[in-house]
């Protein structure tokens, strides 16, 4: 067998990451021939890959270039390419010119809707049937029954006699004879209902006629049949994309990087808004309709829209559920929020572009039965992620700057993703949600690709490449100063620096949110970041470093004013303790009635103690219009840093083909081969699987590999276990 190399080796982990489980090159080739591993991945290539699988598999199996060029009609030219497409995901062999499948018996049930050949056919017939097969075409039947087989072959070569024989079928059985032939090759017996011995009835008729035999409980129409009825210049077409009309031109950059603002705006918005009032769940899971409109009023868009945004935070681990009853903002999106406008939204692209799900159109979409809408974050099964993946493939196959819309890309569609078939009943809706979805990120521009949508899509073929350098150039520099005005407020027009944000966020509210952003200043908000640890001086040297132009005088009042009011209360423990700067202060606080939950008690004239704990009594004093500061056991005063319920959150980096070809290339000794390969397809499919660990049976099933860590969840211990593969000695599939 030809070695694999570590490039080959790497590109089809590129395709298939899944495979990257696998501790051994031998346990790769083994997961490749499992069809179903493969279905899916050929489900997802376009008409043409199907086309030329289909003759593999009709061919046996095994056959060669030349043979495969003869018996398709290839009038694009496109044999070579797809051929290289189904070896780049392991689904083919090349080995000079010879094609070879590594699934038996294959991946299609009726290649190209043909039954069996009738050699494969012969095997379970009796030689009554074949003799009745030869008489019927004309024949004299002879011999036994690999002479009779013979004999039937010969005759229904001769195409033009056996659709003669066809055209003198009465007409119920010609229409049937012509269904079998073209698209349902075998009949169940319980889909067969006549009278015995009845000659009336067209599946007898077809039998007699030699068009249709018997194999126990079904009836089959020989692949030959099928193929002289189809006529003799009858070949499978690879047809090529169909063309997509341009339905939309423009200059191919508009919208792009002001659209991408927009959504980084957006989902920041939606995180902070997550942190700060921890979006409520459903019993059942998800967002519901109330909750949804909260976050949509607060984010300023329709709710189709803080759908998408949801889904996408969600999927790139910038939300996540606390205990299931609330999502909240998460500790990646501390890292985010820290990173350039291109990395942050290609971070936003890839979660998007992956998703199985459309967000605006959260439907199952299979049949009529499935299309109410799911509550949003959560990903489910659907053909939308196909198809929107397929869409933005044809996109980028029109010049720059042109467009189509759902219907001018509908055809494409269908012939890219075996998707677009699987779900009718929603595929066009979910090829209008992806232009839709595309829009709003920025990755097109009225159904056309911008220059970010085609260098992000770019960035997406070469794992390797981060693409953060290509995207970069196309958004504009980080605003980082501000317009300080009168009116306590501060503009940003455009995307501001991660440093500016997070200063102004400190010490200001911010108000809006749009092309230019505007946060507020007021004492509240002042007396925040001094609660945080800062001082008047350094708020005005801040506001100095960043404000465009001078720092106006309301402003400097109000700092100033505030700071000095700030800490005339120090609050300490014993439960607490309330020292106030004169005892007039300390007077009005204790017979204040908005503080009676404190049951403020004077013990000195600037002293008294409270009821309740340090953290109570200083939100309770600040609710009521006071500035108190804690103080530290040994009397300085503690700063508080501003708390953000941020959910600890590890994201998996991202796979490294090359890396991992390398240690499957290199494996050494581990666990047998058939333990191995048990492994690495319960960690696929999710099957159960019996594990030997510890000279017990583990019935073990939720299977992750890492390296050389598994982990699972062991039904017999009741809980999750990690184990070491290499020292797995034995694994089955039960």
């Amino acid at each position: 067998m030809r070695r694999t190399t570590t490039a080959e080796l790497t590109e089809l982990l590129g395709h298939r990451p899944e495979l990257a489980v696998a501790p051994s090159i031998e346990v790769v080739e083994r997961l490749l021939a499992r069809p179903e591993l493969a279905i899916p991945v050929l489900l997802d290539l376009d008409a043409d890959c199907h086309v030329v699988s289909q003759a593999v598999q009709a061919a046996g199996g095994s056959t060669t270039r030349a043979a495969l060029a003869a018996g398709l009609h290839d009038p694009h030219g496109r044999l070579d390419e797809v051929l290289a497409t189904l070896a780049a995901r392991g689904l083919l062999t090349l080995d000079g010119g010879s094609v070879h499948s590594p699934h038996r018996p294959g991946l299609w049930e009726h290649p190209f809707e043909l039954g069996r050949p009738l050699r494969e056919l012969a095997e379970g017939l009796t030689t009554d049937a074949l003799k009745t097969l030869v008489s019927a075409h004309g024949g004299r039947p002879r011999g036994r029954k690999a002479e009779l087989t013979a004999q039937a072959a010969e005759l229904l070569r001769d195409g033009a006699a056996v659709r003669a024989r066809a055209a003198r079928l009465p007409r119920q059985a010609a229409d049937l004879v012509r269904v079998m032939a073209t698209a349902r090759p075998v009949l169940e017996s319980d889909q067969v209902h006549y009278v015995s011995g009845s000659r009336t009835h067209p599946v007898p008729r077809l039998v007699e006629g030699g068009f249709v035999v018997r194999d126990g409980w079904t009836y089959e129409m020989p692949r030959e049949v099928a193929l002289a009825l189809r006529g003799d210049g009858w070949k499978p077409v690879l047809t090529g994309r169909p063309d997509v009309p341009v339905r939309i031109a423009h200059d191919g950059r508009a919208g792009g990087a002001c659209a991408a603002l927009a959504a980084l705006d957006r989902v920041d918005a939606l995180v902070e808004l997550a942190t700060a009032a921890p979006v409520s769940e459903l019993k059942a899971g998800g967002v519901g309709t109330r909750e949804l409109r909260r976050v949509a009023k607060a984010l300023g868009v329709p709710e189709q829209e803080a759908t998408l945004w949801l889904d996408v935070a969600h999927a790139a681990g910038l939300l996540a559920s606390d205990s299931g009853e609330r999502l909240t903002g998460t500790t990646v999106a501390d890292d985010w929020a820290t990173r350039s406008p291109a990395a942050r939204w290609r971070a936003l692209a890839t979660a998007w572009h992956r998703l199985p799900q459309a967000p605006t159109h959260r439907v199952v979409g299979c049949c009529e039965g499935h299309l109410d809408p799911l509550a949003p974050p959560y990903p489910f099964d659907s053909g939308a992620g196909s198809i929107r993946r397929a869409v933005l493939d044809l996109l980028r196959t029109l010049p720059p700057g042109a467009g189509s819309d759902a219907a001018g890309l509908m055809p494409a569609v269908h012939w890219r993703t075996r998707a677009a078939a699987e779900s009718p009943p929603a595929a066009e809706s979910f090829v209008a949600a992806a232009l839709r979805e595309a829009d709003l990120l920025g990755f097109t521009a009225g159904g056309a690709l911008t220059l970010l949508g085609r260098a992000c899509l770019a960035a997406f073929d070469d794992p390797a490449d981060d693409g953060d350098a290509a995207l970069a150039g196309l958004f504009p520099e980080p605003v980082r100063t501000v317009t300080l005005q009168n009116d306590l407020t501060a503009i940003v027009t455009g995307l501001p620096s991660p440093e500016l944000a997070a200063f102004l966020n400190s010490c200001a509210d911010l108000e809006s949110r749009d092309r230019a952003s505007v946060w507020r200043f007021s004492e509240g908000s002042v007396r925040r970041a001094l609660d945080a640890g800062a001082g008047a001086d350094d708020l005005l040297s801040g506001l100095a470093r960043h404000s465009a132009k001078h720092v106006p005088q309301p402003l400097r009042y109000l700092v100033t004013d505030t700071a000095r009011k700030h800490g005339s209360l120090k609050v300490t423990g014993a439960p607490s303790v309330v020292v106030a700067a004169d005892p007039a202060t300390l007077t009005e606080l204790c017979h204040a009635r908005a503080l009676r939950k404190l049951a403020l008690h004077a013990v000195a004239p600037t002293v008294a103690l409270s009821a309740l704990p340090p953290e109570e009594t200083l939100r309770l004093l600040r609710e009521a219009g006071h500035a108190p500061v804690a103080t530290a056991p040994d009397g300085t005063i503690r700063a508080e840093p501003a708390r953000r319920a941020r959910l600890q959150v590890e994201l998996a980096p991202p796979p490294d083909p090359a890396a991992t070809a390398a240690a499957i290339l290199g494996g050494g000794a581990g666990a047998p081969s058939g333990t191995a390969e048990a492994l690495a397809l319960a960690a696929l499919t999710g099957e159960l699987v019996v594990v030997v660990w510890q000279r017990r049976e583990h019935y073990m099933d939720s299977l992750a590999i890492a390296g050389d860590a598994v982990t699972g969840y062991c039904h017999d211990c009741d809980r999750g276990h990690t184990l070491d593969r290499t020292r797995v000695k034995k694994a089955y599939l039960p």
